[in-house]
């Protein structure tokens, strides 16, 4: 018996010494000749997970557990429901939901038939919702309860022939489910019909469907549409496909495969609606049997009581979330069962990840901030930071497995030398299929290097010697002041270092002698003076930044607008 423990150990010794020299030789050499990739849709991908991990718990939902076992079940049932209401292979169904379980067994039944799950964010205005359904073309709906009086005004001017209503209680414990209804609960009246019914009813329609729901899907195969502003601007459907989700997943593996571990847990509060949230807060989790604790809508002041209940081992989250945590009391060790934190979505000042690291470390955690990097067009992410790369300024990491990264210079057009500027393109795996029945849009997101073509990002940035890539702005943001290229992430983050402020912005407001000048939004902390703090931070600023750099305006203001993903809304900034 000593002999075979000893033969494990060393066997399990060598396995990570020769996982380690093949992602050095992807990081600083050049990509594995080969990546196994799963030759399927996204239901195929975590049908097989079932079938490794059936007894695992897949989501938590408050005081409820679902196994994989359960889970796929479940799907399967949603799956034929879908047929018994007449679903076709190819047609686009909408999901308009936040993170339930019901809005999981819908995407997943989805994909199971072979159709495209249309998601759609449940806070959509009337028109937004009319207009995403009339992109897509859909017939078929599944919405929460809060979103229903606005589907109800707007679907006679859309093709949707059946709506199902569900309420966020449906898959709570009896207990949390009354309390629920008694505090939180809709009084909206549905109005039943043939073209309008509720989950229960639609799942009863299973019992009349007879044979296999399941169809062939093919990996590049359309999966998702996610809606965004693009390149250019205007709100439009995003084609991702299978592989796109499920090359995501295997290539945050190898680069973090210290993160994702089938024993661990994800608090997943990024909605289902974007990419980065249904990529690796959902899909990836789910694909390396892992249990997803899914938060229909979060609250911060819950934090605590999420990570302390549910003995979160992955928080992934926007700035604005570690922000928040760190305002949060905890004891000396309360945290230690947190392994891995990833900020996505936005941009992370280096003093927000001091702060989160030196917090973290206090109370017993050894994870450090990683980066996750993308945008929607491109799976959500498709650069990751590994450790070694997190303390890092500015660094965002390396390219997931099999996709090509460059930088390429805005004024040539050509590829930029190591440390120089310019715009961040990928091509490779990540890359969306294109804009739902937009090509010239979709031609006009792509960019030609060489014999190469390229998904534009609209961030600038630049690669090091060592092939990490680095962060600078997003090139909307770029505020370009007496010809000077003026970066707004940097003087950010000079900013914070006013331990007055609790957060601040900056954006390039018209000037006619500058063409731009730049703009500081801050939210002070309470009981600060708005003096002192313009002497410290213009202190700061002739410390830290270029004569052309420092912002010409100081404003106060009591909190920073956000947009319903809770990222800073520049726009509106920038109207102010």
């Amino acid at each position: 018996m000593p002999f075979e423990n000893m033969y494990k150990k060393i066997r399990n010794t060598l396995r990570k010494l020769d996982q380690r020299i093949e992602r050095a030789r992807f990081i600083f050499d050049q990509p594995l000749k080969k990546v196994e990739y799963f030759d399927g849709g996204l239901y195929d991908a975590i049908y097989e997970a079932s079938c490794k991990w059936p007894h695992n718990v897949a989501l938590e939902y408050f005081d409820t557990q679902i196994t994989y076992k359960e889970m796929v079940k479940k799907i399967n049932r949603v799956a034929a429901a879908l047929k018994a209401i007449g679903a076709e292979k190819g047609e686009n169904i909408t999901v308009c939901m936040p993170n339930t379980p019901e809005s999981v067994y819908m995407l997943y039944a989805v994909n199971e038939i072979g159709a495209v799950a249309n998601m759609v964010h449940p806070l959509s205005s009337e028109k937004e919702i009319e207009d995403y359904l009339n992109q897509a073309h859909s017939k078929i709906m599944l919405c929460i309860d809060v979103s229903y009086p606005k589907v109800e005004n707007i679907i006679k001017n859309t093709e949707v022939e059946q709506l199902i209503v569900v309420s966020p209680s449906r898959s709570m414990d009896l207990v949390v489910r009354a309390i629920y209804k008694m505090t939180k609960g809709r009084k909206n009246h549905i109005n039943k019909s043939q073209q309008i019914i509720t989950w229960d009813k639609f799942l009863n329609k299973a019992n009349r469907f007879i044979g296999n729901p399941h169809a062939r899907v093919n990996p590049d195969d359309a999966a998702v549409i996610m809606y965004s502003g693009g390149t250019t601007g205007k709100p439009k459907g995003i084609i991702l496909s299978n592989l796109n989700f499920n090359a995501q997943a295997v290539g945050a593996k190898y680069l973090v495969p210290e993160l994702i571990k089938s024993e661990h847990s994800f608090l997943t509060f990024l909605p289902n609606f974007h990419a980065f949230g249904l990529g690796v807060c959902i899909h990836m989790p789910l694909y390396f049997g892992c249990r997803v604790v899914l938060i229909p809508q979060f609250n911060a002041k819950k934090l605590k009581k999420y990570l302390k209940k549910y003995k979160i081992n992955i928080l992934v989250g926007v700035p604005t979330v570690f922000d928040y945590l760190t305002k949060l009391k905890f004891g000396p060790h309360e945290l230690k069962h947190l392994k891995g934190v990833v900020s996505g979505g936005d941009v992370v000042s280096m003093s927000t990840k001091e702060r989160v690291n030196d917090f973290l470390e206090a109370h017993g955690s050894k994870a450090i901030l990683e980066n996750g990097y993308g945008l929607t067009e491109a799976s959500g992410g498709f650069i990751f930071s590994p450790r070694s790369v997190a303390k890092d300024p500015d660094g965002i990491g390396y390219p997931i497995p099999d996709n090509e990264v460059i930088v390429v210079d805005l004024k040539t057009g050509k590829e930029a030398k190591a440390g120089e500027d310019g715009e961040i393109v990928v091509r490779g795996l990540s890359v969306m299929k294109g804009y739902l029945g937009k090509p010239e849009e979709t031609r006009q997101a792509f960019i030609k290097v060489g014999n190469k073509k390229y998904l534009r990002t609209g961030d600038i940035g630049y690669v090091d010697e060592k092939g990490v890539f680095h962060f600078r702005s997003r090139l909307k943001r770029l505020i370009v002041s007496n010809g000077y290229n003026i970066y707004p992430a940097n003087i950010e983050d000079v900013t914070l270092r006013c331990e007055l402020i609790s957060s601040c912005a900056v954006v390039g407001h018209e000037d006619k002698l500058r063409g731009e000048k730049v703009v500081v939004f801050v939210v002070a902390k309470p009981e600060t003076h708005e003096r002192v703090i313009r002497r410290e931070l213009n202190g700061i600023y002739r410390k830290y930044l270029a004569k052309y750099e420092i912002p010409r305006e100081i404003r106060f203001i009591d909190e920073l607008p956000k947009t319903k993903l809770a990222k800073v809304d520049f726009r509106a900034l920038e109207q102010l």
